[in-house]
């Protein structure tokens, strides 16, 4: 039984958010969420239902690092009990990336306060309660989004994973979704459902993206029995790079700026891409900004998963000699003051698609006065947010000028297919939120509430370390301890001795620390050595050559001053940061920057101004965001071949447009689940379990493939039915204290009630015993083949008996010159030549590969 209940992104209702949430459910007890996204004001209320669902769900796969399918994974796993130990899973640039957006949004988030208040009120509460400050700490700090997205599984494409427990049943495979960085196409087998998720994806094959396994591995998703789709699409414009040029240097030329508000990490690489190559073709001198807290952190999480990326990409690495993602003119700042400070017409990659988080709205009130400024959307925005009353007054007002060929949604071309170039007339008032240093006495209440934190937390993590040493290290062999008390000595790896030495010295600390602190729980302690005196001794590391040796401990200290000196520049290639060749150096650049971004973290606090502003600049929307056209769209689904057919996401009127074109493709069972509406979509087909009884199982002839790979035989049976009673434990202890007690006939006697039992229903399939049963059944079965013939393995076989064979052409072997053996599409085989010895010959050998069942 398989039920689809999009929490959020349903297309069945107006579209007012870009947003998805869907739970996918499983024999009524297994249940996967996918993806947790939020819109872009961050609505508390949309997430009322996924905190409701949070003790129910077994398992959490995320698609995309966009805020619409990532956004609210962070603050559910601080603010709901229980969802940050639920497992999950997603590819290392959704993780890596989706980190990024998340940092840069919650930064500017509604329930981000300034640290320093936040943590006093924290305190307060906590003495109030008389409880640790860690209880009822729910302030998301960076350290914190870090940590939660560190707890994230990754998973590789076409990795398929393989659960325990609960959902042993469950096998689930990431697939390439185009769209952007490492997303991903979720296929989801339990027992006979077969369900694949492809929410926003692309087929087309961009900068740094490979296409969607729609269609470059339409086999590995073929015939699921439920196709899960968005209903987004893009455009079919040609040239829409073109187009988008065009568009920043008309604005360019008459002097004024042009903003591209962006999402932080997935479109925005792209857009970088893009615009440094174009600056880099026809020497432009307009500064290009890029806009982004994380922007620096985002570019170099990108540097260093160059094996996610395009072919074309790797060749450029390969040409250079340097990431793709060093840019020559695309320069990143962190703040708005660092981009306002820039004179003259300039482009601003602003992060915030939306206009509502990141720096994209107060980017957004500088320009948008400016009669010569123009602001170019890429990107489909949330209805509700302020981007979205832009685009609205702009496709109102281009409606009105009679410049629209085309209208709804965001989507517009003018009549020569261009894009559409008005100016709107809003007057809006504004909260802008931005980020500010700490100074003075909050700066140093903030630094001295963080140690005490950092202290308890430390503490804590000490106490739990040195448990979980003393209890996981492994017992002393007995019967080496019986014989030598010097032989104690075993194995261990260099990471248990690391954390036994590590247990000891912070054990000791916390000791000292507070002598009330006695921790030793020798419970669970494997050994009476354990019990009796918890110390953990050292213990040497042998191999068959005796004590093994550390060559670290060994190395000359001016060779360590070498290798020091040498990672302080980059490495040998001091110049390119580093990235000498795929995979170490990369990694080791990878963790410098984090390492660099992290400790780096400056103590600021949100705040926020009302500001009125006028807007009065151009605005165009040029589609840019990566998603299949309709026309690719319904072209490729119907060659997967999907039993049912969903779509969420998107408007109605769009799904609605898509669910014609699928229905006259073939495809008949098309759905449109509304938001909280459990959709049954159980695969129409009944599974049984069988007996076989051991009169038929004695007469069946088994035969094998030549490959082994099946045992088959062909069963000629007649079919019973029984019912068998089951009495349940509880049943067999009340019958046999009521026969202790020599009640039980006086029961029946009367004629009382039976105990309750419960009863199973078994199909056994007998042997046919009569004449009449055994030749209406010759009558009925056929002959038949089973197994596949190898045309490669049957060469092999053929030249072993002294044939001539060999291949002409594709899926055609010419044996002896004149017979031809050809393999079809539908794996049958046909072999066509005159009648000879040689073709009967080659005929049995064909006919040894398979099991013919009679």
């Amino acid at each position: 039984m398989f039920t689809f209940v999009p929490l959020v992104g349903e297309s069945a209702t107006p579209s007012r958010t870009l947003a998805s949430q869907s739970l996918l459910t499983f024999d009524s007890n297994v249940r996967v969420l996918i993806d947790v996204g939020w819109d872009d004001q961050m609505t508390e209320s949309m997430l009322s239902e996924l905190e409701r669902l949070t003790p129910t769900i077994d398992l959490i796969l995320l698609t995309h690092a966009t805020f619409s399918h990532i956004g609210a994974y962070a603050y559910a796993c601080k603010r709901f009990p229980g969802f940050d130990s639920i497992p999950v899973y997603a590819t290392l640039p959704v993780i890596n990336m989706g980190r990024m957006a998340t940092i840069d949004a919650y930064t500017t988030a509604w329930f981000t306060t300034s640290p320093a208040s936040e943590a006093s009120s924290t305190a307060a509460a906590a003495a109030a309660a008389d409880v640790a400050p860690s209880a009822v700490d729910t302030t998301i700090r960076v350290s914190d989004i870090d940590a939660i997205f560190d707890k994230i599984q990754s998973l590789k494409y076409s990795q398929q994973l393989s659960l325990s427990a609960k959902l042993s049943s469950l096998r689930i495979t990431a697939h390439n979704a185009g769209h952007s960085l490492g997303g991903t196409l979720w296929r989801l087998q339990y027992g006979q459902e077969d369900v694949v998720y492809a929410v926003d994806w692309n087929h087309a094959v961009e900068r740094h993206l490979n296409s969607s396994a729609l269609l470059t591995a339409p086999d590995q998703l073929g015939r699921p029995t439920a196709l899960i789709c968005g209903a987004r699409t893009g455009l079919a414009i040609k040239g829409r790079e073109e187009m988008l040029i065009s568009a920043i240097l008309r604005s360019l030329d008459r002097g004024g700026d042009v903003i591209l508000p962006t999402s932080t990490s997935a479109r925005a690489l792209e857009l970088c891409l893009l615009l440094d190559a174009v600056w880099s073709e026809r020497r432009l001198r307009e500064p290009l900004l890029f806009v982004s807290r994380v922007g620096s952190r985002t570019l170099a999480y990108a540097r260093s998963m160059l094996e996610w990326m395009s072919p074309a990409m790797v060749r450029e690495w390969e040409d250079k000699g340097s990431s793709p993602f060093t840019f020559k003119y695309l320069r990143v700042v962190a703040t708005e003051e660092e981009a306002r400070a820039v004179r003259g017409p300039k482009v601003v990659l602003a992060s915030g698609q939306g206009l509502e988080w990141g720096v994209s709205r107060s980017a957004f009130a500088d320009i948008c006065e400016d009669e010569r400024s123009m602001t170019i959307f890429t990107q489909g925005v949330d209805q509700t947010s302020f981007g979205g009353e832009v685009l609205a007054a702009w496709n109102a007002s281009a409606a009105a000028e009679g410049k629209m060929a085309e209208h709804g949604d965001e989507a517009a071309t003018d009549a020569r297919g261009g894009p559409v170039y008005t100016r709107i007339q809003l007057r809006r008032e504004l909260e802008i939120r931005k980020s500010v240093p700490l100074q003075g006495e909050e700066l140093e209440r903030y630094i001295s509430q963080e140690k005490a934190r950092k202290a308890l937390a430390d503490r804590q993590s000490a106490i739990e370390l040195k448990n979980r040493t003393i209890l996981d290290q492994e017992a002393f062999d007995e019967s080496e301890s019986s014989e030598s008390e010097s032989e104690d000595e075993v194995e261990i790896d260099e990471d248990e001795e690391a954390a036994a030495d590590a247990a000891t010295d912070i054990g000791v600390l916390v000791l000292s620390q507070d002598n009330r602190v006695y921790d030793y729980d020798v419970r669970h302690a494997k050994g009476l050595k354990n019990k009796m005196f918890p110390y953990i001794p050292k213990r040497v590391r042998r191999d068959p050559y005796g004590e093994v040796i550390k060559i670290e401990d060994y190395v000359r200290a001016e060779e360590r001053d070498d290798v020091r000196m040498e990672d302080a520049n980059g490495g040998e290639d001091g110049g390119k940061g580093g990235l000498g060749k795929i995979g170490m150096k990369r990694k080791w650049t990878q963790e410098r920057a984090e390492e660099e971004e992290r400790t780096v973290v400056i103590p600021s606090k949100t705040v926020s101004e009302r500001r009125v502003v006028n807007v009065r600049c151009e605005v165009t929307y040029i589609e840019y965001e990566g998603l299949a056209d309709a026309r690719s769209f319904q072209m490729i689904i119907p060659q997967v071949q999907p039993r049912k057919l969903i779509f969420i996401s998107g408007s109605l009127e769009q799904a609605d447009g898509l669910a014609v074109a699928m229905r006259n493709a073939g495809i008949q069972d098309i759905y449109v689940p509304a938001s909280g509406k459990p959709l049954n979509l159980s695969m129409d087909a009944n599974a049984y379990m069988v007996t076989l009884s051991w009169d038929l199982a004695r007469q069946l002839k088994w035969q094998s493939t030549a490959a082994g790979e099946y045992t088959v035989a062909q069963v000629r049976s007649k079919v019973a039915i029984t019912t068998n009673a089951i009495a349940t434990p509880a049943v067999e202890e009340s019958e046999a204290a009521m026969e202790e007690d020599g009640e039980g006939e006086e029961k029946e006697k009367e004629g009382g009630d039976e105990p309750p039992s419960s009863s199973t229903t078994e199909i056994i399939l007998n042997a046919l015993t009569t004449k009449q049963e055994l030749a209406e059944a010759a009558a009925q079965s056929k002959s038949a083949f089973v197994g596949d013939v190898r045309l490669a393995e049957l060469r092999r076989k053929l030249v072993s008996e002294g044939l001539h064979a060999e291949f002409r052409g594709e899926g055609v072997l010419l044996c002896e010159r004149k017979i031809a053996v050809r393999k079809l599409a539908n794996d049958k085989v046909i072999i066509e030549g005159s009648v000879s010895k040689e073709f009967y010959r080659i005929r049995r050998i064909v006919d040894s590969f398979m099991a013919r069942v009679v």
